[in-house]
């Protein structure tokens, strides 16, 4: 009985810990992953192109990294 009143009282307040996050803190964060994963693809696309050199197949295959990051969706509420 003595260990379930701490474990109820932690358990409480990580519960209003996890809730406290405002809509601007959670936009806030998506818009910054989302820009993570639009610099990563890019750099992943710059990267093939570099590796394709001349090769015209190569440099079409790296198209799909391009395409990715003009029609990744926006974060909710943007």
């Amino acid at each position: 009985m003595h260990i379930l009143k701490p474990l109820l009282i932690v358990g409480i307040v990580s519960f209003l810990v996890a809730c406290g996050s405002s809509p601007q803190q959670k936009k806030d964060t998506a818009e910054a992953r989302h820009t993570e994963e639009k610099t990563k693809t890019l750099k992943e696309y710059k990267e093939c192109v570099q590796r394709a050199k001349q090769d015209t197949a190569k440099l079409d295959a790296c198209e799909y990294l391009l395409k990715a990051i003009d029609t990744a969706p926006t974060p909710a509420g943007s």
